[in-house]
C-alpha cells in the first residue's frame, strides 16, 4: 500500500507543470462602443496614457473602412480621424521630439496611401494633428500594422511596418518631427513567409515579434543590423505549437525593469495566450479567455490585444483590452475591457502586478532641455534610464500576489488529494 501511495503522489507531482499551465476565465468591466465599419474591419489597436490625467487617456482601433477610431478607456466614441483615408494598423511611441517638445506620436498604418501616417496627441484637447511628416511610403506592399521602436543604446527611431504578403521593412527617422527636417530611410526588409497579422517591439529587449498567420510567432532582433534570423516563441496546432489559427496579434505587458510578459492572441481557441517576456525563454504560463459578464457578452473570435501596466481610471492596476469579432451586444465589432489584476491572480502561480513606470515615459509636451542623438547625425527622442520599479499595490511583491510560492506552486486542491490519499493509506482493512 505505501509503495501504491508513493507512485500516486510521484505521478500527481510530475503533473504539476501541466497544472500550472491554466485556461482561465475572467470576466470584463466595461467594453466599448461598437466601431463604424460593418464587418471584419478591425486591423489593429493602441493606447495612449495621458501623462497627467489617466481619465483622459484614449484607445485608439484602426478600422480599415472608416479610419483611426478614438475612445476614451471607459469605453465611448469620442471621434473617428479618416480625411487621409483608412487605417490598417496603429501604434504609439512616447517621448518623440517634436519641435523641442516631447511628445507622444501616433503612427497609422494607412493602405489608402500606401504608407505610414504619424499623428500627434494635443495632451490638452485629445484631438490629434499631423505632425508635420510626409507620409512615409511602402514602396512594393500595402501596409496592414505598425510597430515604433526607440533603441535603448543609440537613441535611434525607427518605425517597422508589416504586410499581407509577408513583407516587413524597417525604416529610420532622422531629425526632429514637425520641423519638416525630417529624414526617412529604409534600413533592412526581410520576408517573414506568410501575411504578417501582429507586430509588437519590446524596446528594453531590443526585440521585434511577428505573427505568421499560419505559422506562429517569430521573434527577431529590432536593431537595424541585426540578421534575419529569427527564433519561434509559438507556433500553431498545426506545427506542433500551442496557438490555435486564425492568428491574431501580440502585446507586452512591461512591468517595471525588464519584468513582464508576451500576450498573443489565439483566435481558435478564443483565448489569449501568456509567456514570459524573456526572449532567451518564453515560458508559457498559460492563457485566458473573456467570459460573458452581465450585459457584456463573451469574446469570441479575438484578432487583436492590447494591454498595459499602468494605472487607468477604472483600472487602477493596468488593463487588458481584447477584440471580439462578434460583439453581440452591439452588432459592429468591439473590445472588452479587463483589470489586469484579475487575470493576473486567476492563476496558480500570480503574474507580476507592477504599475511602475515604463522605461519611455511622456512628459506631455514640456520643452525639453536637449535631445540625444547618439552620435547618429540627428535628432532622436531622449532616452532616460531604465526606471526603478515603482511601489507595489498592497498583498504584492515582485513576483505577483504574496503566495511566496516557487514558480510552480502546488494547487490547494492537489494538496488535499494528497493528504486524502495519506490518510488512507494509513488505514488498516477490516477484518
Amino acid at each position: 500500500m505505501r509503495f501504491r501511495t508513493l507512485l500516486i503522489v510521484a505521478g500527481l507531482l510530475a503533473g504539476l507543470p501541466t497544472l500550472a499551465q491554466q485556461n482561465i476565465q475572467v470576466p470584463p468591466s466595461l467594453e466599448t462602443a461598437q466601431v463604424l465599419g460593418a464587418g471584419a474591419v478591425v486591423q489593429g489597436a493602441a493606447l495612449w496614457v495621458h501623462p497627467t490625467d489617466p481619465a483622459n487617456s484614449l484607445f485608439l482601433v484602426a478600422d480599415n473602412q472608416v479610419g483611426l477610431l478614438v475612445y476614451r478607456t471607459s469605453g465611448t466614441l469620442l471621434f473617428s480621424q479618416s480625411s487621409e483615408g483608412v487605417a490598417a494598423g496603429v501604434d504609439v511611441q512616447e517621448n518623440v521630439q517634436v519641435t523641442g517638445i516631447s511628445q507622444s506620436l501616433v503612427m497609422v498604418a494607412n493602405p489608402s496611401l500606401q504608407a505610414l501616417v504619424a499623428y500627434i496627441v494635443d495632451p490638452t484637447t485629445l484631438g490629434l494633428r499631423g505632425a508635420g511628416l510626409s507620409p512615409i511610403s511602402t514602396t512594393g506592399f500595402v501596409p496592414n500594422s505598425v510597430a515604433l521602436y526607440v533603441s535603448p543604446t543609440t537613441g535611434r527611431f525607427f518605425a517597422f511596418a508589416g504586410s499581407a504578403t509577408g513583407v516587413v521593412a524597417q525604416y529610420e527617422l532622422t531629425g526632429q518631427v514637425g520641423d519638416g527636417g525630417v529624414g526617412v530611410t529604409p534600413v533592412r526588409t526581410f520576408d517573414v513567409g506568410d501575411s504578417v497579422v501582429g507586430l509588437a517591439v519590446d524596446d528594453t529587449q531590443r526585440t521585434l515579434y511577428v505573427v505568421e498567420q499560419g505559422n506562429g510567432i517569430w521573434q527577431y532582433g529590432a536593431e537595424p543590423d541585426a540578421a534575419d534570423a529569427r527564433l519561434l516563441v509559438d507556433g500553431t496546432t498545426g506545427n506542433g505549437g500551442g496557438l490555435d489559427a486564425p492568428l491574431g496579434g501580440v502585446a507586452l505587458y512591461t512591468a517595471s525593469g525588464a519584468r513582464g510578459y508576451l500576450l498573443a492572441v489565439s483566435g481558435g481557441a478564443n483565448a489569449v495566450r501568456i509567456y514570459e517576456r524573456q526572449p532567451s525563454a518564453h515560458t508559457l504560463r498559460g492563457s485566458f479567455t473573456v467570459a460573458q459578464d452581465g450585459g457584456i457578452d463573451a469574446v469570441d473570435r479575438p484578432r487583436h490585444v492590447v494591454v498595459t501596466n499602468r494605472p487607468l481610471t477604472g483600472f487602477p492596476l493596468g488593463m487588458v483590452a481584447v477584440h471580439d469579432s462578434t460583439n453581440a451586444t452591439g452588432g459592429n465589432e468591439n473590445f472588452k475591457l479587463v483589470p489586469w489584476q484579475s487575470i493576473a491572480t486567476g492563476f496558480t502561480t500570480p503574474l507580476v502586478v507592477d504599475t511602475g513606470n515604463p522605461t519611455t515615459p511622456t512628459d506631455g509636451g514640456t520643452p525639453d532641455a536637449g535631445t540625444g542623438d547618439g552620435g547618429n547625425g540627428g535628432s532622436s527622442p531622449d532616452i532616460p534610464p531604465v526606471a526603478q520599479p515603482g511601489p507595489l499595490p498592497p498583498g504584492y511583491n515582485d513576483n505577483g500576489l504574496n503566495c511566496y510560492c516557487s514558480s510552480v506552486s502546488v494547487p490547494g486542491s492537489v494538496l488535499l488529494v494528497l493528504a486524502g490519499v495519506l490518510l488512507l493509506s494509513r488505514r488498516r482493512p477490516r477484518a
